[in-house]
């Protein structure tokens, strides 16, 4: 069946329904995106610390000791998980599971085939 035919043989719940599972991957993926965002600025700002730390050391090493050992070894939630920990477990947990649910989704009710509605306006527009 061709994307044209899919589309015409959706109901509007199905269309609606399509259109909304694409709008929730394409949001889960910017969300992705602000994650690892997040664990780059996160990194970035440890070498800061771990710079000021050595900046310190010698003439304050008290306030040295706590960024080496409090700070920087730190993970960013309250059971000491790393960015990269947290970036894994969504992709490999609620992003998989999406991607998954979106696949099916297209499978069944679009011939497998991402941005149906698109496809199918872009084919009608050029006839």
């Amino acid at each position: 069946m061709g994307e044209r035919d899919a589309i015409a043989e959706m109901s509007d719940d199905e269309r609606a329904a399509v259109e909304e599972v694409e709008r929730a991957l394409e949001t889960f993926h910017r969300a992705h995106g602000a994650l690892i965002e997040f664990h780059h600025s996160v990194g970035r700002a440890m070498e800061h610390v771990d710079e000021a730390e050595s900046h310190l050391r010698g003439e304050h090493d008290e306030l040295a000791d706590h960024l080496e050992e409090e700070i920087l070894p730190a993970g960013v939630t309250a059971d000491g998980k790393l960015t990269y920990q947290l970036v894994a477990e969504f992709e490999d947990g609620l992003l998989a599971e999406v991607e998954s649910a979106a696949d099916s989704a297209f499978e069944e009710l679009a011939d497998g085939r991402r941005y149906p509605i698109e496809r199918s306006q872009r084919d009608g527009s050029s006839e």
